[in-house]
């Protein structure tokens, strides 16, 4: 099952050269915390977290996440076609 909501941590912290080991040493968040997050594996994460995330990155903890938009079903499209 596809998570609706996605981690953006990655593409906000690789064009600044930030890995996901380099955040875990700046940050003291466990690698493994930081690496789930980059890799979209993880399902959650504490206000803690994010809030050493967002201060590292220069970000507000609501731009480590983004809402995945779910395509239409078959039914949806054919009752807004009628």
């Amino acid at each position: 099952m596809q998570m609706p909501v996605r981690w953006r941590l990655r593409e906000i912290a690789e064009p600044e050269r930030w890995t996901a080991r380099k955040i875990a040493e700046a940050t003291g968040l466990a690698y493994n915390t930081v690496w789930g997050i980059w890799a979209n594996k993880s399902r959650r994460a504490d206000l803690d977290t994010l809030d050493a995330l967002s201060e590292l990155l220069k970000v507000e903890p609501g731009q480590l996440m983004e809402r995945i938009k779910e395509p239409k079903k078959e039914e949806e499209r054919k009752a807004e076609a009628s």
